[in-house]
């Protein structure tokens, strides 16, 4: 496909990277040409240097040919309106990235299909899921919610203190039998391993599970000790700081702190079961009134990055039982990965793989990067004449790298064997290796070509929970 992509900023970068990957035909456009020069460096990309609201600008960049738009800069208004010029310009398919939800909630101020936008989508609020996943789940590093929902990625690291160490995944299922879950991959010595029945656990493994959302209660007994997360404490109460204490609020006990009196003030008259601190997580006062000592979370989500980091190290030195830290620089993630930090959350990378969902078409429903492997969790819908339809997993010989860990049929998810026959309409999800995507999609798309999803406008609704 032909691909432009307005905004050279980290979500267009990595954007590209994986598009380019891919085989599709990028183009960039930025006012900022020292961006588009480091990123020309990198990457094998046409880039114009100009605003992405005019004319001559769309045109050299070759909008006029492309197959889908993306708009991604840090502004709203230029990316509904540079979208609004590319649809304009003949291009079917256009994103834009915004943050304000007014424009993303259930009533937006805007119709996004009066401008020519396919869809809005909000880093912000997918993001908010993805911390609230983790809470859910507490011990999981990697999140991710297929099928609405009913089908659930989650990662853990395994210590020294683990009951899965040393034990081969066969005798997890005689363990846990009944339970729907499967452990889809292990991360070990920076290798990706799609694993046997006779493979056993390790200490310092990172495990990939897959499993149905009623198979989340054991899952957190076996991870953490405990299924019910009984104290979170936030610092900052910004409008990240305040959605995540929101969406918690309701479920266990919620501080929010900031030095900030205003701040403090907006979010106690937007939240009714949260406590809101005016102060320091550093003052002894203000770790006594949040309880910090006892809580099971702290999360990170200041403005200031590298006074995150050391609040999140802090309040773990203090008690609290497990950090999440927020961060906007991309760089900060795998340096942040190799401290005392249980999990990073960069609201613009979280955002690459839902973008990559409707760059691909209708063969896949959504897309889950596996943290910095380039290995992929991946949603499909099996689709009428696929080569996959009527047979079973064992029949189909998926490649050496390639598992289906899970399927929904109707309303009903389950883990599948070999034996299980895939129909038309299942929707799977399948952990995949690098360089066998296509081949895998191949089994499950419709012969003779794409079926592309519905492109009605809107919002990028959450098709599950974090």
């Amino acid at each position: 496909m032909n691909i432009v992509i307005a905004g050279a900023g980290a979500v267009g970068f990595h954007l590209a990277k994986e598009l380019g990957a891919e085989g599709h035909s990028i183009s960039i456009i930025d006012l900022d040409p020292d961006k588009l020069d480091r990123l020309r460096d990198r990457l094998d990309v046409l880039t114009v240097a100009g605003t992405t609201t005019k004319r001559s600008v769309l045109e050299q960049a070759g909008t006029p040919d492309a197959d889908l738009f993306v708009a991604v800069s840090d502004q709203d208004e230029v990316n509904m309106l540079a979208c609004a010029a590319a649809s304009t310009l003949g291009v079917r398919r256009t994103l834009a990235r915004v943050r304000s939800s007014d424009f993303t909630s259930d009533n937006p101020l805007v119709d996004p299909v009066r401008l020519g936008i396919t869809r809005f989508i909000n880093p912000d609020e997918i993001a908010v899921d993805s911390v609230v996943a983790l809470v859910d789940a507490p011990g999981s590093i990697d999140v991710g919610d297929f099928a609405g929902g009913e089908i659930l990625l989650r990662s853990f690291d395994l210590s020294e203190k683990s009951k899965l160490c040393g034990r081969p995944l066969s005798r997890l299922k005689e363990d846990y039998a009944g339970m729907q879950f499967l452990v889809a991959s292990i991360q070990r010595d920076g290798a990706q391993i799609i694993p046997r029945g006779e493979d056993t656990l390790e200490v310092g493994d990172r495990v990939f599970m897959l499993m149905t959302s009623e198979t989340l209660p054991t899952f957190r007994k076996i991870v953490a000790g405990s299924d019910r997360v009984q104290r979170v404490v936030i610092y900052g109460a910004e409008r990240f700081g305040i959605s995540v204490a929101s969406r918690l609020q309701k479920r266990t006990n919620v501080a929010l702190i900031d030095e900030d009196k205003a701040r403090c003030e907006q979010a106690a008259a937007e939240l009714d079961d949260v406590v809101v601190l005016n102060g320091s997580p550093n003052d002894v006062d203000i770790q006594g009134q949040s309880r910090l000592t006892s809580a099971d979370f702290f999360i990170s989500a200041g403005r200031n990055e590298e006074h995150n980091l050391i609040l999140a190290l802090l309040a773990k030195k203090r008690g609290a039982r497990r950090n999440i830290v927020v961060t906007a620089d991309p760089d900060l993630v795998s340096l942040l990965d190799r401290l005392d930090i249980d999990a990073v959350i960069n609201p613009r990378l979280t955002m690459v793989g839902r973008l990559l969902r409707y760059a691909r078409g209708g063969r896949v429903q959504s897309v889950q990067k596996i943290g910095e492997s380039t290995a992929e969790v991946v949603e499909m819908v099996v689709r009428h004449g696929a080569k996959a339809v009527g047979q079973t997993l064992r029949q189909l010989k998926l490649p050496t790298g390639a598992l289906v860990g899970a399927v929904m049929r109707e309303s009903e998810a389950f883990i599948p064997h070999g034996g299980t026959h895939i129909e038309e309409g299942d929707v799977i999800v399948a952990f995949i290796l690098p360089g066998l995507r296509d081949q895998v999609e191949r089994l499950f798309a419709r012969r003779g070509g794409l079926h592309f999803s519905d492109d009605s406008g809107g919002a990028d609704k959450k098709t599950s929970k974090a």
